[in-house]
């Protein structure tokens, strides 16, 4: 089956050391208790099939070079060629062990597609955070590479003649073995009923993950990369059905209305909505070593609404950002979604609708809204300013006080951010411009400090100690026993974002605005620490990853008060309309918090979407404290009771089998629900998003008794 002796002996020896070394993680397929004996074995002889396909590959690719019919100047210029892409080859499959060592999982086709999409930043990240270790795996893998194929052509033309390399007998046994590989893939595939199950609704009858999850998941890097598109495209079929009447959204002939009263009100409210990254609903009135974390902060959540039950709509920004502005749910396909200026879905942001009633409207973002192709959708014919971090090319106050300082905030971007310092003194100089004409302004900010590796300008030191991540550490993992310096850094990057809090309301208060904007601030997700055994966000929506602050202050306007009711990011949008007595437009999936006609708590429940490639899970929430996961990565469902589980520790779905069977339902029935409304045409082109599933009666009471 090989063309050379010497080659069977060491495709067999990596072979069986990359058994081996998946058999030392703990997340494979040999500690799947779900798979039987035979199941293994098959996945065996796949993962030693595709290193035979691998080894034949790079043969008939040597082969070919050394042809007598290339000439010799092509083939001077085929062999580095070889070499390079030999060389990205390598590197991109330790990437994806590296990748599959921290998360569990090997670099799959949709990683590779967000990587592209966002390949600056990415590179940003890498350059900073993984540089040492990038650089040295980039010129061993280059070594390698050149080892290899030196190794192939000797052993090519010590074997055998060009004619005898490919005489019909070779080409058959080539075809045998592809022909067997592909025979053993079609065989996984058409007989995984699991993912059958998940078109059927019985998501709560899976106690995990079966064949089909290992071939495309964690078997092999180039089987992940190959087989996840090719099953993905063979288990994803559109979803089937119509959206019920009782859920299907207005008509988008419905009229937007504006309220012409509040429009020609001399006092009325301009709105500074804040979003921050990564920022954990526990860190309000947090004090640690003796200091609070935020306390200006603290001082709006005291004067003003603490919404204390607040959750994100997904545990990665590009998911969770443009929920806070729109007031949409994130989930739009099966597969992750990208943004296009040409989506044809009705959308109606925050500042379209206060642009309606003669608001100024603008963003000033710390990071670079193209992540995720976000621009494409924040973006809007009534923004009148958006600013990012590609707006930022200085000169400003603070960088005539230090060149240095600007020339770090201009060129090292860590992935993508600016200075926070910077946007928010940009902002202050926009509100300025809109208080001398008088105009009311609607502004929206997103801050970056905290997002990992929560590194301060100046290389500034921060107030709580030990807090420099001088060691190993990356996004995906770092190591535990340093989880304290690592929140150290977290709070500290916090700390310099409370200060930027301080200078915009210092401001407002010396313009005499500050009785006159409402202040709203919103973590855009949350942010772990191993809780549940993942660092930072982007994966499974535990409540480290999705609990988050949410603060509205407006002297003269809200009392202080804590906000218990069960709220998600969607509702922020209609509430500050709310507040500032503007209709909600009938896009808006969320509903104002602090109306009298909101659902009563215990009908009340919420709705999170992930779709990144450390964590494809859907998640329902409850006023009753009762919480389902449902990961599809690895088709398995939690149920926690988080009033007296908060840390979710304790899966009790086994102790109640008919909450969890209703709740799943309910979770699905949402989650048709939207996948409906995007796929078709007759859906989006007639009506507005369709609304959010209620509990019946029978759920209603389930819930309370449970």
């Amino acid at each position: 089956m090989y063309p050379h002796p010497w080659l069977a002996v060491v495709f067999l020896c990596l072979a069986c050391a990359e058994l081996i070394a998946l058999a030392v993680h703990e997340n494979s397929f040999w500690n799947n208790p779900t798979l039987g004996w035979f199941e293994k074995l098959s996945l065996i002889v796949l993962s030693i099939l595709t290193w035979v396909s691998v080894s034949w590959i790079l043969w008939w690719i040597t082969g070919l070079t050394l042809s007598p019919r290339i000439t010799s100047g092509h083939r001077r210029l085929l062999l580095p060629l070889l070499v390079i892409c030999c060389g990205l080859l390598l590197l991109l499959f330790s990437s994806s062990w590296v990748f599959y060592w921290r998360t569990g999982s090997f670099l799959d086709v949709e990683s590779l597609q967000f990587g592209f999409s966002n390949l600056i930043m990415m590179g940003h990240y890498l350059w900073q955070a993984e540089r040492v270790p990038l650089l040295v795996s980039s010129v061993a893998c280059l070594l390698v590479a050149c080892l290899i194929v030196s190794a192939f052509r000797r052993l090519y033309r010590s074997s055998a003649t060009e004619s005898a390399a490919w005489s019909s007998t070779k080409i058959g046994k080539r075809c045998l073995i592809l022909t067997i590989e592909l025979a053993v893939v079609l065989i996984f595939v058409s007989s995984m009923g699991k993912n059958a199950a998940i078109r059927t609704g019985l998501w709560w009858q899976h106690a995990g993950p079966g064949c089909d999850y290992e071939v495309k998941t964690r078997l092999n890097p180039l089987l992940t990369f190959t087989s996840q598109a090719a099953l993905t495209l063979f288990s994803s079929e559109p979803v089937q059905g119509e959206i019920a009447a009782e859920d299907q959204g207005p008509e988008r002939s419905t009229p937007y209305v504006v309220n012409e009263a509040q429009q020609n009100s001399p006092e009325r409210l301009s709105v500074i909505y804040i979003a921050i990254e990564a920022l954990r609903s526990d860190v309000v009135y947090l004090e640690h070593q003796g200091k609070e974390v935020m306390p200006h902060l603290n001082r709006l959540a005291r004067s003003g609404l603490n919404f204390t039950n607040s959750y994100a709509q997904s545990t990665h920004s590009d998911y969770a950002d443009p929920c806070l502005f729109s007031s949409l749910y994130p989930l739009r396909s099966q597969i992750h979604h990208y943004y296009s200026h040409t989506d044809p879905w009705p959308k109606s942001m925050l500042y379209d609708v206060l642009k309606q009633h003669d608001y100024a409207t603008a963003i000033y973002s710390s990071q670079n809204e193209s992540w995720g192709h976000m621009d494409a959708f924040l973006e809007s014919p009534r923004l009148d300013v958006m600013f990012d971090s590609r707006s930022y090319d200085g000169p400003t106050l603070i960088a005539e006080k230090d060149q240095g300082f600007a020339s770090y905030a201009q060129n090292s971007h860590v992935a993508g951010k600016l200075d926070d310092a910077i946007t928010v003194e940009q902002a202050l100089q926009w509100i300025g411009t809109q208080k001398e004409s008088k105009t009311p302004f609607a502004l929206c900010m997103n801050l970056q400090t905290s997002h990992f590796p929560y590194e301060l300008p100046h290389d500034e030191p921060g107030p709580f100690q030990p807090g420099v991540i001088d060691f190993p550490a990356s996004f995906l993992s770092y190591p535990r026993e340093k989880v304290p310096v690592v929140r150290n850094a977290y709070f500290n990057a916090l700390h310099y974002i409370d200060e930027q809090i301080g200078e915009l309301v210092a401001y407002l208060e010396e313009q005499q605005l500050r009785d006159k904007t409402l202040i709203v601030i919103a973590g855009d997700q949350g942010e772990a620490f191993y809780e549940n055994g993942h660092p930072t966000h982007a994966g499974i929506p535990y409540e480290s990853s999705v609990r988050t602050a949410l603060v509205m202050d407006c002297p003269g306007l809200l009392a202080a008060k804590e906000v218990n009711y069960l709220t998600q990011a969607i509702d922020i949008v209609p509430t500050i309309c709310g507040l500032l007595d503007v209709p909600v437009h009938p896009c808006f999936q969320g509903i104002d918090v602090l109306a009298e006609n909101r659902p009563p708590p215990e009908e009340r429940c919420i709705f999170i979407h992930c779709e990144s490639n450390i964590g494809k899970c859907e998640a329902v929430v409850t006023s009753a404290g009762w919480k389902l996961l449902h990961d599809r990565r690895m088709n398995a469902t939690e149920l926690f009771q988080l009033n007296v589980d908060p840390g979710e520790k304790t899966n009790v779905a086994d102790r109640h089998p008919e909450l969890t069977q209703k709740l799943s339902l309910l979770l699905q029935k949402w989650r048709r629900q939207q996948l409906l409304y995007y796929q078709n045409p007759s859906c989006y082109g007639f009506y507005y998003p369709p609304r959010t599933p209620k509990f019946s009666p029978e759920v209603k009471k389930l819930v309370s008794a449970e």
